[in-house]
């Protein structure tokens, strides 16, 4: 016997917004540790490499109490700080970069969900294509 039982369409758009929400998560784990707390980590070891790439003599007159996430890494690594400092800098260009390509996603898929009307229409709404983005990642 086949029930004719209308979707909840409620139920429907909160499922998919939860695994929209799920594959941004991991969309951003290619770049980035999605820890409580990273993010602030990620933000001092970017002051501290501008203060070190902004000296003239690529931070030596810095001193490294002033930058001790990079003194650290650079000294695990057996690289000066200044290469520590670009190599840091440059991971944040490149997260800039996948984080809008990410977002621009997220968007489109939010603005979809938004219009659609039927259940297959919502399921439809999370089936993103992160090709492009696992693409730049890889890169």
């Amino acid at each position: 016997m086949l029930f004719n039982v209308p979707a909840d369409l409620t139920l429907e758009r909160i499922e998919a917004q939860t695994d929209i929400d799920r594959q941004v998560r991991l969309a951003r784990m290619l770049f980035v540790t999605v820890i409580p707390g990273q993010d602030a980590v990620y933000a001092l070891k970017i002051s501290e490499a501008l203060s070190i790439v902004a000296d003239r003599e690529q931070g030596a007159n810095v001193s490294e109490g002033e930058t001790p996430h990079i003194t650290a890494e650079a000294a695990e690594h057996d690289v000066s700080r200044f290469d520590k400092a670009v190599e840091i800098l440059t991971r944040d260009q490149r997260w800039k970069v996948g984080a809008e390509m990410i977002e621009a996603l997220r968007r489109s898929a939010n603005a979809a969900l938004a219009a659609a009307k039927t259940a297959p229409e919502i399921r439809a709404v999370a089936a993103i294509d992160w090709q492009a983005v696992r693409a730049f990642a890889k890169n």
